[in-house]
């Protein structure tokens, strides 16, 4: 019979407590973001893919979204995008403006990349100004969430 000292067992009992708790705080506790729905799509400049451009989903007051989240992706090279909130795939349902942000370019030599005008229209890059809106819902086909944005 090992003797294992008299701190041994209240140690382990408290580690054990801690694991516990910890382990059902993440099951249905709500701290980890809100439901959401699968959103992915394409973005498109003029018909052509928008490689590497960056998509935020805001959520709309004005049509009743009052999400305190903000849903993100960034296109892929061939345009295609997935968004995530809270560390979730996808966004809570609602109405969203969507806001567009210009492709980084990748970084040469050790210094940082030379960002200048998105190569589509500034409206998009702005909330307040974007005339892009969306509705995510659960249940969506193929294509429902496919932007386009002009020059």
């Amino acid at each position: 019979m090992s003797h294992q000292g008299p701190g041994f067992w209240s140690i382990q009992s408290c580690v054990c407590s801690l694991v516990m708790v910890a382990v059902t705080a993440g099951c249905g506790s709500g701290n980890d973001g809100p439901e959401v729905v699968p959103v992915s799509g394409v973005i498109m400049l003029d018909g052509a893919p928008l490689k590497g451009a960056g998509l935020a989903f805001h959520p709309d007051g004005a049509k009743g979204n009052t999400a305190e989240y903000l849903p993100a992706g960034t296109a892929d090279d061939k345009g295609m995008f997935e968004l995530t909130t809270a560390t979730k795939k996808g966004a809570p349902p609602g109405w969203y403006k969507v806001v567009v942000s210009a492709p980084v370019p990748p970084r040469t030599g050790g210094e940082a990349p030379k960002v200048g005008p998105p190569p589509f229209n500034a409206k998009y890059t702005d909330a307040k100004t974007t005339d892009l809106s969306i509705e995510v819902q659960d249940g969506t086909g193929p294509g429902s969430y496919d932007i386009d944005v002009t020059k």
